[in-house]
């Protein structure tokens, strides 16, 4: 089935067209960072173990 998108949507515009200053630059550097650390999850290394096989004589 296929739906079409009747309504508009309404979208909000934050900013104007000059550049940022550097105090925006940093405060958005400063939460990229955060959220990164954050995000960061330590996986532990798990080592595989090696199955010893004893040589069997048949």
């Amino acid at each position: 089935m296929k739906y079409s998108r009747k309504n508009e949507l309404d979208v909000d515009f934050i900013g104007g067209q000059e550049p940022l200053t550097k105090e925006e630059e940093k405060a958005i550097s400063d939460y990229i960072k955060a959220k990164k650390a954050q995000s960061v999850k330590v996986i532990p290394v798990r080592k595989k173990r090696s199955i010893k096989r004893e040589k069997s004589l048949a």
